[in-house]
């Protein structure tokens, strides 16, 4: 970008970097210094806090044909593109593209900028920015409030309670008011562009990010991040071992579309609230094709869709829960392997819907192989009372509710991104 560039020239496109120097193992840094050397410094941003935003934003937001590329995790990812719902019009904000340095990196892999970093990605990423295509992106805002409990929830708790009363109790609901999580009681934003999750997923996570808080020496590139993610999971080997004695009916009440839909998470232990559709490092629990209607399709093509659509459950699936349809009825080691046909749509990232998704211990392994879990919902508001403390995931940033609160998601405007169809 040059020096003396004028705010009405449209031959050029100015691009903003935005760079989270402790993402990736703190490859942070290594971007900042080769960015610095390729590019005008001016453009280049180390991000330190709101205020680092606020003024980049203002300082380009007048020129034309400005664009974003925000080079972070997830969590960083969130943290920009809240900040362009909110200063600018809709839909007229600089479209920002991303430079992968997180461990999961969902919704880079969503718009085709990669899973990772590479130095030869990012010299890459520098050519493609520019020719990126813009779309639009859905916002969610997550409202938490103070659970009152009145004589209905008291009812529906003490029912659940005596079902589950002999049960196992996961490690994550014991644990939930130690000091160690004292520091992540709150969640650090209140919007999210990915997604959520609650339970098991969401435990083996907020462990990894305490673990990652208090030794960060220890994490110095994603692979080695991801070795060590595994070794906390370790730590919740009687949840995985003991999945069929405990799910999160007991501790969860979910209502989506206003329509109570609890006991569809039957045998769930952890559950997502999904915008785009990748989660937990690439996979695609909501599946990458939805069957519309069975006469419109022949029987080979049905077949050949068959994988996606697999359910992995181990316990009866509601594909069609809204419409108050029960699926197929299966046991604790069956495995549909014919397509589900159900009335949900294809996962669009910018159609004002979220989905809601269920899994089962089994399945938050096998979605690493291409499964997919079990759908509960495409809605628009989604509810979610708890009556234990809980962790909570909500892209790339976990925390822990330790107390009954009720969390409320809906629609919070769009944002616009850069798809990369060139890779």
């Amino acid at each position: 970008m040059s020096d003396h560039l004028e705010m009405n020239d449209t031959s050029t496109t100015p691009v903003i970097f935005f760079i989270n120097k402790l993402s990736g193992g703190q490859k942070g840094q290594q971007v900042y210094r080769m960015l610095v050397r390729l590019l005008n410094p001016r453009q280049v941003f180390l991000l330190e806090s709101d205020t680092t935003i606020i003024q980049a934003l203002n300082i380009y937001s007048s020129l034309n044909n400005t664009r974003i590329c925000i080079c972070g995790g997830d969590g960083t990812v969130s943290w920009i593109l809240s900040h362009l719902v909110d200063a600018f019009p809709p839909l007229k904000n600089p479209p920002a593209s991303i430079c992968p340095l997180g461990t999961g990196n969902d919704l880079s892999r969503v718009l085709g900028w990669g899973y990772r970093y590479e130095l030869r990605q990012l010299l890459r990423t520098l050519t493609q920015i520019t020719r990126a295509h813009p779309v639009p992106l859905d916002r969610w805002k997550i409202q938490i409030e103070t659970l009152e409990t009145n004589a209905s929830s008291k009812q529906y708790v003490n029912k659940h309670r005596r079902l589950f009363s002999s049960m196992f109790h996961p490690k994550f609901i014991r644990d939930a008011n130690k000091p160690l999580y004292e520091n992540f009681r709150t969640p650090i934003r209140r919007f999210f562009f990915n997604y959520i999750s609650f339970g098991l997923d969401a435990a083996v996570v907020l462990d990894f990010h305490v673990r990652r808080t208090r030794e960060p020496s220890k994490f110095t590139s994603p692979f080695k991040n991801k070795i060590l993610y595994i070794n906390e999971a370790r730590k919740y080997f009687k949840e995985f071992a003991f999945g069929m004695a405990w799910d999160l009916r007991e501790y969860i009440r979910l209502i989506c579309d206003g329509q109570d839909l609890t006991d569809s998470m039957r045998h769930c232990h952890s559950f997502v609230v999904l915008n785009t559709p990748s989660f937990g490092s690439g996979t695609r629990p909501w599946g990458r094709i939805s069957t519309k209607r069975i006469s419109s399709q022949s029987t080979n093509q049905r077949y050949e869709d068959s994988f996606d659509q697999t359910s992995t459950h181990s316990f009866q699936t509601h594909d069609s829960p809204v419409n108050g349809q029960d699926g197929n009825q299966t046991t604790a080691l069956d495995i549909v392997t014919h397509p589900v046909v159900d009335h949900f749509k294809t996962q669009d990232f910018g159609d004002r819907k979220i989905e809601v998704i269920g899994l089962s211990t089994i399945q938050m392994a096998l979605i690493h192989l291409g499964f997919r879990g079990n759908r509960i919902a495409q809605c628009s508001q989604v509810r979610i009372e708890l009556n234990h403390p809980m962790p909570v995931h909500m892209d790339g940033e976990p925390f822990c509710l330790a107390e009954s609160f009720a969390i409320n998601i809906t629609h919070a405007g769009q944002v616009m991104v850069l798809r990369n169809e060139k890779r």
